[in-house]
């Protein structure tokens, strides 16, 4: 074939096509993929959570409040964890003078919790083994002069209760001792503070 003064030969064909099909193979090289695939993870929160002590209901020892000598009270409250942290449970026990008018000799709040041995101090089982006293069975004013804070930020008469968890009941039962006339009408209030504290190495 002759075009213009210049023959085009079938070999000069070939060799062109040739040349157009590796250009056009070298220009797609770099657009090749392997198959993929792409999935997003969105809305990753972190926050602190929470430690939270409540009780079930009545935070309140229901206590007798007539008690003659060799008597015994027992009440309990239900301590409930409310957060999404667990804790473990410290207990300090304090008490003040709660006087009636019947009676002229007076009573020390320390004389009435000395006359009143712990019977019964249940939580999850019986935790007495915690007061420090020489006494058996030790006395109200054993436990709330009872502070453990070697290792602890402030000193508490029971430490490292276990966390209440769905509902824990905390259990006191007082008995009075054989006492006299002098101390009719006389009695103690007693609080109890109650602290949820996060467990070590949490």
């Amino acid at each position: 074939m002759v075009k213009d003064g210049y023959q085009i030969t079938r070999r000069h064909l070939l060799g062109g096509l040739a040349t157009v099909a590796g250009a056009s193979a070298a220009s797609g090289a770099g657009t090749m993929a392997y198959f993929s695939d792409t999935e997003t993870s969105s809305d990753n929160t972190i926050s602190a959570g929470t430690l939270e002590l409540d009780f079930d209901s009545n935070g309140t020892f229901a206590f007798n409040t007539a008690l003659a000598p060799t008597q015994t009270t027992e009440e309990s409250v239900t301590l409930v964890k409310g957060g999404s942290i667990t804790g473990s449970l410290d207990v300090d026990v304090s008490y003040s003078e709660s006087d009636g008018n019947n009676n002229d000799e007076d009573v020390s709040a320390q004389d009435v919790a000395e006359s009143l041995e712990v019977e019964t101090l249940d939580y999850g089982g019986d935790i007495r083994d915690q007061i420090d006293s020489s006494a058996d069975p030790p006395t109200l004013h054993d436990l709330a002069n009872n502070e453990h804070g070697a290792d602890e930020s402030t000193p508490n008469d029971l430490i490292n209760l276990a966390d209440p968890g769905s509902g824990t009941p905390f259990t006191v039962g007082l008995r009075l001792k054989d006492v006299g006339n002098e101390f009719q009408s006389d009695g103690v209030s007693i609080t109890f503070d109650f602290y949820l504290n996060q467990n070590d190495g949490q």
